[in-house]
């Protein structure tokens, strides 16, 4: 599989459409009648990135009995193709703009994504939708210190803030602020921090006191949301990510624990004699119903990864990239394919895990991009990525191939 970022090409917005999807080599091969076995899930990025991804050779490589997914996906009725990824083509950039622009010093926190609609929270309270171009602002909507946002396969769209204010669209149409309604933490001493979701279920990492404790809260369905843990055992719980079985993720400043039919299990992480790190993002790759591989990264002493050992359900701390500062988010792409972001230097600030280690990716990432705060996975095709530009206002990017 080819790594992430291999070859970058950016343009600004003004320049037109994005190129057509480019067409798949045969990712995930698949069975005789057109490729149908190949499917995989991903799931990562603060604001979502949990939508399934390309099977059975992805758009191209189904019909004809496989014939179209390429010379490596399509043979034999595509039965060549297999799990590997044979031709997924490098992303192609895009630097987007928000409609009507916020102010200079305005940046991205948060996106959150499915296929054909995408969303961004900024810090200044508004959030703001895209159905393919330019984000425009969803009118009407306000929410205090914005954090993290997410939208459900069904199009609901969640908000939370840094405080105990949520926000949450049941609508079909939630590209106005009418369409949202405000729900409320269980107790005036617990606040919201991030958001995770699988299918339409939607859970909420949250903290209360003055020692962070760690909540977990899910949305009821309805209009409301229920406090399913109120102490998580970890502290400054950052982000959640959900398992194939139901089962809950959440990273904390020190560790991992799984949230798993009402009850908690700390997962160890061995830091191989490493110094303690600061742990901030969580991502799982998932393929036939189990997770094949999953991704920590955070800060300490450099750029900190860690990676999940499936068979005891613990961590093992990777070797620190001592040039970075600290990374803000990782997503899976693919089970082989990940990507972490953050604050450093231009040389290593997105880096790619090509599925033994992880490396800058080269060459540099985009410069229309400083910090990346945020980033999600739409599938195998598309990433959002948002931030703060050198001149610290807000930056979008869009990745697809």
């Amino acid at each position: 599989m080819r790594s992430f970022l291999s070859v970058i090409v950016v343009c600004a917005s003004a320049c037109g459409p994005l190129t057509p999807l480019q067409p798949d080599a045969g990712k995930g091969g698949g069975s005789a009648g057109g490729g149908s076995a190949g499917g995989l899930v991903v799931a990562g990025g603060q604001g979502g990135g949990s939508s399934g991804g390309v099977s059975g050779g992805g758009a191209a490589g189904g019909s004809a009995g496989g014939s179209a997914g390429g010379s490596a996906g399509g043979s034999a009725g595509g039965s060549a193709g297999g799990a590997a990824d044979a031709g997924l083509g490098p992303f192609i950039w895009s630097n987007l703009v928000a409609m009507p622009p916020p102010s200079s010093l305005t940046y991205a926190v948060a996106v959150a994504s499915r296929p054909g609609e995408a969303y961004v929270g900024m810090d200044n309270s508004k959030l703001y939708r895209s159905t393919g171009g330019a984000f425009t602002e969803v009118a009407g909507f306000t929410i205090p210190s914005l954090n993290d946002v997410h939208v459900t396969p069904m199009g609901k769209v969640f908000v939370v803030s840094a405080t105990r204010s949520a926000a949450h669209c049941l609508a079909a149409d939630c590209s106005v602020g009418a369409s949202f309604t405000t729900a409320m933490t269980v107790s005036t001493a617990d606040y919201f921090v991030s958001l995770c979701g699988a299918g339409e279920r939607v859970f909420a990492v949250g903290s209360r006191d003055s020692g962070a404790t760690g909540l977990l809260y899910e949305f009821d369905g309805v209009n409301a949301w229920t406090k399913v843990s109120n102490n998580l055992g970890i502290s400054s719980a950052s982000e959640c990510q959900v398992g194939p079985g139901g089962e809950v993720y959440v990273v904390g400043s020190l560790g991992v624990v799984r949230y798993e039919n009402g009850a908690l299990t700390p997962e160890a992480i061995n830091l191989n004699g490493q110094p303690a790190a600061g742990w901030t993002s969580i991502a799982l790759a998932v393929q036939a119903g189990a997770i094949v591989e999953a991704m920590i990264v955070g800060g300490g002493s450099g750029y900190r990864f860690a990676r999940r050992d499936q068979a005891t359900s613990s961590w093992n701390s990777l070797m620190p990239l001592t040039s970075g500062a600290n990374l803000s988010t990782v997503v899976a792409i693919g089970p082989t394919e990940f990507l972490a972001a953050g604050s450093g230097s231009g040389a290593n600030r997105f880096m790619s895990w090509n599925g033994t280690s992880w490396a800058p990716s080269m060459p540099a990432p985009p410069n229309t991009i400083s910090t990346v705060r945020d980033a999600t996975v739409t599938d195998a095709r598309e990433v959002f990525l948002v931030g703060v530009d050198s001149s610290s206002a807000y930056s979008i990017i869009r990745g697809r191939r």
